[in-house]
């Protein structure tokens, strides 16, 4: 019989699973339930760290700026111990790196003390060698749940494999469900995949794949990158209806649109006042939500701040009303949205209003790839390509534009094999991205 130790654990998880559905929100506004107000979310999970995890999925999930979550083994010698320097830089990239335990031990078979250690030191593993990102979700050893007190009280959520779509609010966070694919799982095509996430759409849930090896890499249950480019290829078609984002984002995102309070404090004619919080833990929930206001009778657009610096924000139109849509991030200072002065205003469905520079598609590319990029009025613009010695290699754009959202395209014909940064400037704006070129 296992030992339970329930005394502080008991209570920590109390709150833990007692922390949905707080949400409070002023009649003007509505929460996304998913990111973008996407119909669906959709995660891949990979398990063990199999080696073409890392030279094959990770760059092809960057080439559709999605994010992975890569679920590793930290001290067992006969899977193979972590490359942290690889690790580290998928995490840079803004893929999530989680524990799958110490040694890959079925919780079935541990007392409540081991499994603790195996919870504890394997999140500790990963946050000593990950700099700049937490640790905060697992995948169970076999899809075996043990001692859920005990896991809520290192990780926001933990990741099983019983085969269904999630709904919106999971059940149970220490117990969420993921389906296998490969050739010994029920998803093994590119119209598996797609058919899945379909299912979530109906719902609006949440589909949660669980893979482990990418072309015949000796994992086990391998998918083929075919299948994963196929797959990938039609939720990026798709990016309305499907979010796309690590299990640990996801996660965050829900406890964050459960908890959320949506305060609006002040209207004048030219600006309004909101204050978006929640009572979470700032430092491990900081996951920007999605937002949208009606416009008043008398705006025809707007731009929204938060803590003064811009935000990601567009203008939709549906059922007859227009909505300002924006992400905020829960307790990062007032949120304000900006009544836009109407003479920029071309086309106010599609209007952009803060100015972005996007990843380049494909990425990495040969040889050719496009640049998207946004201004929200008449200036000056450049975008130049630098080496990584800081020389410039090419000028992409050096004139002055209307505002808009625009596109160039790179040849990367004449460049020698590499990576490289471009940089976007105007008056009052300057954003540097890098891309990887393959030959």
């Amino acid at each position: 019989m296992r030992k339970i130790y329930k005394s502080s654990l008991m209570i920590i998880s109390f709150l833990y699973f007692q922390s949905a559905n707080s949400q409070t929100v002023d009649p003007q506004y509505e929460i996304g339930t998913w990111h973008g107000f996407c119909n669906a979310a959709v995660s891949f999970t990979f398990d063990d760290g199999t080696p073409k995890q890392f030279t094959t999925a990770v760059p092809l999930f960057n080439e559709f700026g999605f994010n992975l979550t890569l679920y590793i083994v930290t001290r067992s010698a006969g899977m193979g111990l972590p490359n942290w320097n690889t690790l580290q830089q998928a995490a840079d990239n803004g893929h999530e790196i989680g524990a799958h335990t110490l040694t890959h031990t079925s919780f079935a078979d541990l007392s409540d003390s081991l499994e603790m250690v195996e919870l504890r030191d394997c999140r500790q593993d990963i946050d000593s060698h990950i700099t700049g990102h937490r640790c905060v979700t697992m995948a169970c050893p076999y899809c075996v749940t043990g001692n859920k007190t005990i896991c809520a009280s290192y990780y926001i959520g933990a990741r099983i494999c019983s085969g269904q779509i999630e709904p919106s609010t999971p059940r149970d966070f220490m117990a969420i469900s993921s389906i296998v694919c490969g050739t010994e799982g029920s998803v093994k095509t590119s119209d598996h995949f797609i058919s899945r996430a379909s299912s979530a759409i109906k719902s609006k849930g949440w589909c949660v794949y669980l893979l482990h090896g990418v072309d015949n890499d000796g994992g086990w249950s391998p998918v083929t990158s075919d299948v994963l480019r196929e797959t990938l290829q039609h939720l990026h078609e798709n990016r309305n209806d499907y979010w796309v984002d690590s299990f640990g984002n996801v996660v965050r995102y829900i406890e964050e649109r459960n908890a959320v309070s949506v305060t609006e404090i002040s209207m004048q004619d030219s600006s309004i006042i909101i204050q978006v919080t929640d009572s979470l833990d700032n430092e491990i929930f900081n996951y920007p939500i999605s937002i949208r206001r009606s416009m008043p009778e008398n705006w025809a657009a707007g731009t929204v701040t938060q803590d003064g610096e811009p935000v990601d924000t567009k203008m939709v139109d549906e059922n007859g009303i227009r909505y300002v849509q924006f992400d905020a991030i829960p307790d990062n200072g007032d949120v304000v949205i900006w009544r836009t002065n109407d003479t920029y205003i071309q086309n106010p469905g599609t209007m952009p209003f803060n100015h972005s520079l996007r990843q380049n598609y494909p990425n990495p590319f040969n040889p050719q790839t496009t640049i998207q990029y946004t201004v929200p009025f008449a200036e000056h613009v450049s975008i130049k390509l630098y080496n990584l010695r800081g020389e410039l290699v090419k000028t992409l754009v050096d004139q002055n534009q209307p505002a808009g959202t625009f596109t160039v395209s790179l040849d990367g014909s004449g460049l020698s094999a590499g990576i490289y940064l471009y940089q976007m400037r105007t008056g009052s704006f300057e954003q540097t991205k890098r891309f990887v070129y393959v030959k």
